[in-house]
Order: structure tokens, then C-alpha cells, then sequence
């Protein structure tokens, strides 16, 4: 059974454009922010740590953290 390779550039939530800049000359936007580590957990276990969650998710997930 073949399986699907992880697109770097694609959010492992909704499948957006992440906007990674892993491989610019510059730090990818995700290293001046911090990520949830309740959002992280929420990545399935085959894209741990292979591709960056996009901008969209993390604002949404702050969000919802701060209506609770």
C-alpha cells in the first residue's frame, strides 16, 4: 500500500498554505510565534514535526483558547 508523501508547504490541520519558510534565508514566521502545544498535539501523529501548522489555525486555536 502506497502512502501519500507530506507536502512541506501544506498545514497538517486544514490543508492550507502554510506560508513555511523553513528553507528561506530567513526564520520561518512560526519561530516568532508560539505554538500551542495543545495544537500541536492535534496534528496527526504521520505529519509531527514534517510540516508547519499555518498562521489561520494558530490564530483560530488562540482564539478559541481565550473564549473559554
Amino acid at each position: 500500500m502506497a502512502t501519500n508523501p507530506i507536502d512541506e508547504n501544506q498545514c497538517p490541520l486544514c490543508g492550507g498554505n502554510n506560508h513555511c519558510g523553513a528553507h528561506a534565508d530567513t526564520p520561518c514566521w512560526c519561530c516568532s510565534v508560539g505554538i500551542p502545544q495543545g495544537l500541536r498535539d492535534l496534528v496527526p501523529a504521520e505529519k509531527q514535526m514534517k510540516a508547519c501548522i499555518c498562521p489561520q489555525c494558530v490564530a483560530k486555536f488562540q482564539q478559541s483558547q481565550q473564549q473559554q
